[in-house]
Parts: C-alpha cells; sequence; structure tokens
C-alpha cells in the first residue's frame, strides 16, 4: 500500500484484530452441530457473526472443524452471500470479502477474479463438489446458494480427477477452489419473493420455495426461478436472464441423496469493460474514465444457455463404513459478437483497436466419483480413511470469425468510445468443426490421523489426463500428486499448521480465440507450501499462513510479424509468495465483522529464450497489498447496516514498466425487517462504490474498468 491509503487501511484491520484478541477465552461459545456432507440448512453451524461456518468441506475426507483444517480455508454462509448481493457480479460481492481474492472484471460478461496472484473465473468453480458446470462468461447464480467454500491451495487432489477448462491460465486453478452448495428444502417451509431495483433500469424477481414431505419428512424439494431485465449502471449495457433451478433431497437412518438441476437464458448486451494494456509503451495507464463509459460497439452482445444435473449419495453401511457417489453433466452454448480474444488493446494516449469476431461455441462436461470411507481408531489413533476413483469428460467445439482475412476492425479511444470499421464477418457454421476433448481419471487414497493434540493429513492421487484436438492431435500425462499436512493444538483455541500440496496443469488446447489455435501444450508442475496458525480469541476466528505458489504460465503475445491478433503461449513460471491474514466475528455484541490483509510477491522465473530479460520481474496484474474489512451493525432484531472498504495496491500492467494505480472504494447498505399485515418483509438499500471513485482493475496484461457508483433496492416477503 501506499500512503494515507496504507495506513489507514492496516489501522482498521489493527484495531478491529486487537478486540477479538482481548476478549476472554471464557466466553468462546461452544458449538455442538454435526452436519451431514449433504444436509446443510442456513443459519446452523455458523461461527459468531454469521458470517463463516464452523465446519468446513475438506474434499472426500468430509466436514472438518474450521479451526483445524490446514489449509487457508473458510466456508461463506448464505448470510455472507445475501448481505453484499453486488448487481454487477451477484457472487463477486461474496468473494471480495477474501484478501487472497481480488475481482477483476466489473461486467457482466466476465466473471473473472485472481487468488493469490493466480487468474481465474466461474469455470473453476465447483458446485455441489462437481466441477465445470459453469463457465468465464456465466457464473453459479448467488441466490441457489446456501455457502461457498473458498480453498487456498492446488487442492484438487482431495477433490478428484477434474481440471477446469475456458480458464484463463489453463490450469488446475492451483491457487485455489471454490465450490458452492445449493440450497435444501429446510425443516420449516419456505415461500419467498424477492423484488430488486438497480442500475439504470434493471428488475429481477425470484421465488424460492421450499417443503418438505413423506414419511418423517424424508423426501425435500427447493425451486428458485429468477427473471431479470434492463439497464445495467454501464451505460449502454442491459441484461435479460431467465433461469429456473430444482433441488430435490432424500434422508433417511442409513443414506443421503441430493438431486440439483436447473437451466438458464441469459444475454448481455454491451458492458465492454476488458482492455489489453500491451498497447501502452510507457508511463503510466491513461487516466480512468468515468466507470459507467460505455466500451462497446453498436451490436455487442454476449448470449448463454445451458441446462446442469448433479447427484450426491452418501450410504452408510455399518457405523464405521459408507459409500458415496457424486456426480453431474452440463450443456452449455454461447454466441458473442465482440473483440477478438475478448478485449481490446489500450495504447498510448487512450487509444483503442482491435478486431471485431462473431464466436459460436458449444460445450459439453461430465463427471463421475465412486468412494468408500472409513472411520475407525487404532488404539488412541483416531483415523478417518478415503478412498475415491473418478472420472471427467469435457468436449468442446468453436468457430470464430476473428481471423478471417478481410475482418472488420474495431477503433475510438476511451473518451468518445469506440466504432467498427469494414464489414463484420460472420463465423461459419458450428457444425462444420469438431469437438475437442478432454479427459481425466484418477484414483486417490485420503486419510486424516488424529492422535492427542496433533491430527496428520496425507493424501495421493494417481491421475491420467488426455487432451484431443478437433483434428485429432493427443498429448497425455500420468502423474503422482501428494497433498500432506500436519496440525497441532496445544490449546483447544490455538492451531499451528503446515501443508504442501501439488497438482499438474491439463494439458492446454489453445482456443479459437488466438492465431496459434489447435497447439496443444503439454502439463506442467504446480505446488503450494504454506505454514500458518489459527486463532479463536472469544468471538473472533483469526488466521494468519505464509505461503509460497509456484505455477507454470500461460500468457498472450502480440502475432508474430505485426500481424492483427494474439497468440497463446506457454512461457516460465511465476512465483507468489506472501502472507495472509483474515478474521471473522463479533468485535462487540451488536457489531460483525470480516475481512483481512494479504501481502503478495509474485515474481517470473524459468523464462524460455529470448524472455531472459524479464527473468525476476514482477508478475503482471499482481498487486502487492490487498485489504478489505466488512463490518455489520446490528441495532436491534429489525435493523441493521453495512459498511465495506476494499484497498487494492498499484500492480504492473505490461513489460514496458506501466502500473496501474491504486484504488480504496467504499459500500454502504441498510437493512430493515418489518411486516406488512401479517407478512414479514425486509427492505434492503445498499450504495457499491458510494464515492463514485473512477479506477483501473489490473488483470495478468490487462485491464478493466471499475465499476460505477451503483444503488440496490430490494424487498423481501415471506409468505
Amino acid at each position: 500500500m501506499d500512503g494515507k491509503k496504507k495506513i489507514w487501511a492496516t489501522a482498521v484491520l489493527c484495531a478491529v484484530a486487537s478486540v477479538g484478541f482481548v476478549v476472554p477465552a471464557g466466553a468462546e461459545e461452544t458449538m455442538t452441530h454435526d452436519l451431514d456432507e449433504v444436509i446443510v440448512e442456513a443459519d446452523r453451524n455458523t461461527l459468531p457473526g454469521g458470517f463463516v461456518a464452523n465446519n468446513d468441506r475438506v474434499g472426500i475426507l468430509g466436514n472438518i472443524k474450521a479451526i483445524d483444517v490446514p489449509f487457508t480455508q473458510k466456508k461463506y454462509t448464505e448470510k455472507s452471500i445475501v448481505i453484499i448481493y453486488d448487481p454487477n457480479q451477484p457472487l463477486n460481492g461474496t468473494l471480495a470479502n477474501t484478501p487472497s481474492i481480488r475481482i477483476g472484471s466489473t461486467s457482466p460478461m466476465y466473471t473473472d477474479f485472481s487468488m493469490r496472484g493466480v487468474n481465474m473465473n466461474a469455470s473453476h468453480y465447483y458446485i455441489n463438489g462437481i466441477p465445470n458446470m459453469f463457465n468465464q462468461t456465466r457464473s453459479i447464480p448467488a441466490y441457489i446458494l446456501s455457502s461457498v467454500d473458498i480453498v487456498s491451495g492446488p487442492n484438487t487432489v482431495l477433490n478428484g480427477a477434474t481440471f477446469s477448462n475456458n480458464g484463463t491460465n489453463g490450469t488446475d486453478a492451483p491457487a485455489g477452489l471454490l465450490n458452492g452448495t445449493t440450497k435444501r428444502a429446510a425443516a420449516d417451509p419456505v415461500t419467498r419473493y424477492t423484488q430488486r431495483f438497480s442500475g439504470r433500469s434493471t428488475w429481477t424477481e425470484d421465488l424460492d420455495l421450499g417443503r418438505r414431505f413423506g414419511k418423517n419428512n424424508e423426501w425435500g424439494i427447493r425451486v428458485n426461478a429468477h427473471n431479470e431485465d434492463g439497464g445495467l449502471s454501464i451505460k449502454g449495457a442491459d441484461v435479460r436472464d431467465k433461469s429456473i433451478y430444482i433441488n430435490l433431497d432424500h434422508q433417511d437412518a442409513k443414506s443421503m441423496t441430493n438431486i440439483f438441476g436447473g437451466y438458464y437464458d441469459w444475454k448481455v448486451n454491451g458492458g465492454q469493460r476488458w482492455l489489453s494494456a500491451s498497447g501502452v509503451t510507457k508511463g503510466n495507464l491513461a487516466e480512468a474514465p468515468n466507470g459507467k463509459t460505455d466500451l462497446s460497439f453498436d451490436g455487442q452482445t454476449k448470449y448463454n444457455h445451458g441446462m446442469l444435473f448433479t447427484l450426491n449419495h452418501i450410504q452408510k453401511f455399518s457405523d464405521k463404513w459408507s459409500g458415496f457417489i457424486n456426480g453431474g453433466y452440463g450443456h452449455y452454448s454461447e454466441h458473442k459478437n465482440d473483440p477478438n480474444s475478448g478485449s481490446l488493446t489500450l495504447g498510448d494516449n487512450g487509444k483503442l483497436s482491435g478486431k471485431f469476431r462473431d464466436y459460436v461455441s458449444d460445450s459439453k462436461s461430465s463427471y463421475w466419483q465412486v468412494g468408500v470411507s472409513n472411520k475407525a481408531a487404532i488404539g488412541n489413533v483416531k483415523n478417518d480413511l478415503s478412498f475415491a476413483v473418478d472420472y471427467f469428460m469435457y468436449k468442446s467445439k468453436a468457430v470464430n470469425s476473428g481471423s478471417a482475412a478481410g475482418q472488420a476492425t474495431i477503433g475510438g479511444d476511451l473518451w468518445n468510445g469506440i466504432h467498427i470499421i469494414g464489414t463484420p464477418i460472420a463465423a461459419a457454421d458450428i457444425d462444420s468443426v469438431g469437438y475437442s476433448k478432454e479427459y481425466a481419471y484418477a484414483a486417490t487414497l485420503a486419510d486424516r490421523f488424529e492422535f492427542g493434540k496433533a491430527s496428520l493429513y496425507a493424501a495421493l492421487q494417481y491421475r491420467d489426463t488426455e487432451t484431443e484436438s478437433a483434428s485429432g492431435a493427443k498429448v497425455s500425462k500420468d502423474s503422482l500428486n501428494p497433498t500432506f499436512a500436519i496440525a497441532y493444538k496445544p490449546v483447544e483455541n490455538l492451531s499451528v499448521y503446515a501443508s504442501y500440496a501439488q497438482s499438474y496443469t491439463k494439458p492446454v488446447e489453445v482456443s479459437k480465440s488466438y492465431d496459434n489455435a489447435g497447439e496443444i501444450f503439454k502439463p506442467i508442475k504446480n505446488k503450494q507450501t504454506e505454514v500458518g496458525i489459527k486463532y479463536r480469541g472469544g468471538e473472533i476466528l483469526h488466521s494468519l499462513a505464509f505461503f509460497e505458489l509456484n505455477q507454470g504460465s500461460y500468457i498472450k503475445e502480440d502475432n508474430p510479424g505485426g500481424k492483427i491478433g494474439e497468440i497463446y503461449t506457454q512461457n516460465g513460471e511465476n512465483k507468489f509468495k506472501g502472507v495472509e491474514y483474515s478474521l471473522t466475528g463479533k468485535v462487540a455484541p451488536k457489531w460483525n465483522v470480516m475481512g483481512g490483509l494479504m501481502y503478495l510477491d509474485g515474481k517470473r522465473e524459468k523464462l524460455a529464450k529470448g524472455s531472459e530479460h524479464l527473468e525476476g520481474r514482477y508478475a503482471t496484474g499482481t498487486p502487492k497489498w490487498n485489504a478489505v474489512v466488512a463490518t455489520e451493525y446490528e441495532a436491534d432484531q429489525n435493523n441493521s447496516a453495512i459498511f465495506r472498504m476494499n484497498y487494492v495496491g498499484k500492480s504492473h500492467v505490461n513489460d514496458n514498466g506501466v502500473m496501474a494505480p491504486d484504488y480504496m472504494t467504499f459500500d454502504l447498505g441498510y437493512k430493515h425487517k418489518t411486516k406488512i399485515n401479517s407478512t414479514p418483509v425486509t427492505l434492503t438499500a445498499m450504495c457499491y462504490n458510494v464515492l463514485g471513485k473512477d479506477y483501473w482493475i489490473s488483470r495478468g496484461t490487462s485491464v478493466a474498468l471499475g465499476a460505477p457508483r451503483t444503488m440496490m433496492l430490494s424487498a423481501q416477503f415471506d409468505i
């Protein structure tokens, strides 16, 4: 951080943290709930403040107390998801409360973010433990979720034979894992209607129905329907979203089954915010224009529709043995008219240039996992053993007019907008191309030993991956990937730990967005080491971690020979060293808090011949400092206020020494509970970016315009 901003943000966090450390340990709340893997109910098993759950899901090992997990990990509750519902990026509003996560786009066209410096997007999400049901354009809808697990580190070993496709880095998401758990029917019936207004003219309607039925209420159904239409806070941008999701569950004394499925039809017109900074040759970026600025050309659009299905089943064989099955299938299609490679090039003096593309794609994904687990004791040693085999398949095909001879170009600047030069060429019929395919198979053995005050985690995965291009070219890789950790609790409210995790990237095929489409890269090993401490002082859980993350680097480069367009290359390694501190809980009877601070040192290493001059330079798009603190003041049972501060430090955006400046934003909201006749009503008003800060968001060698000041009003009726 720099200057007064660094001092101010650090002071706030230190003041909040100090309150937690001086609360007497005897005031610590005792949690007695032991929730099942599948059935999760809102407002149960939470840490003080209600933002974070007391138990976290650790892959096939199941649920473990938050203070005992030997990673930087947290499970955000439904309260956290709802309390800061950002209409531009609903789920990213929740992710932004994690100090290791920095939002990479404020446009509804993209779901980009970074974690410990590594670029990610919604294709890296799991839902109900199933990977790859969503993509870079379409994120998991926030309104269907009861919780979100966030794990820092390459934890694919504990989460099956998966890899994330359509990721900016083409990796296993080695910086972390995110899993959303869908809403289930609770013991009490739910009939909830919510109406929301935001932006320039966006109206949103949500219907949430939940019922349990059958003998002993063993069956449950939860239905979430969504309708959204209108103008966003970004000028010239509007959204249309119609979707429905259904969750069906069954539970009895020996089994639990959860089935989830849904369909969505989503379209955004305009909303361009993503720019390549490769064209800026010296100095700093041009001053960020007003956050409402429209950088879209007439007719720019993204359309995405699809369906998905997930299954989770646990069968109890005895007091010690149980089996589990997890699986899912997703199919989505996309059509977009936008700049080639998804972004315009920002040059000196705010000039913008690019090439038009008409892009059509079709993608299918399936995943299945079968396993067994055993809970036993060998003398005084508790033992939780799990074994699983996995299968993952993803296939996609796409056509792109962006490289066609004579294709239209795009020109303009930051202040006067952009326009198309020439006549756009339509993409070919998608049925004229074949599918590229990706496969993964794995067998994983994981165990957790608990002996006295210590616990040991160990997992080993054999994994075989293969990528096949539409032309038939193949690259495969088999690997052994270990994950292990040790934790020690000298007292009940204090835990120290050390962990190591390793995984390989998938064989990466260059997409149709780039001029070297069809080229396949070999897998690269990624690893992370971490040591940390967790302390629960009274009603606040503190977490401090020191980490080092090594990740193979995939970068965009200008087309050789001065040709229009870009190529995607595998070049070198990014090394991220950092410190991450987070806290959550109650700092006073009426005050709840969550947030934290991260320091990150990102360097580029092991570069190929011709790029040696970049050795040791800062990894692009990785600010050294990131801080967030969100506080909730509960005046009484009917009134509460929310405040959030987010700070992001300056960062390099290209290899020319160009920097994106630091920025700080503030969000403010108020919630009031009342009744209309006998119907409970919750009224909410939120203002995001209260001060109307204009700023750049850096992400790799790209930048995006920050979100403008945005108002949101909502009324929730519990009928």
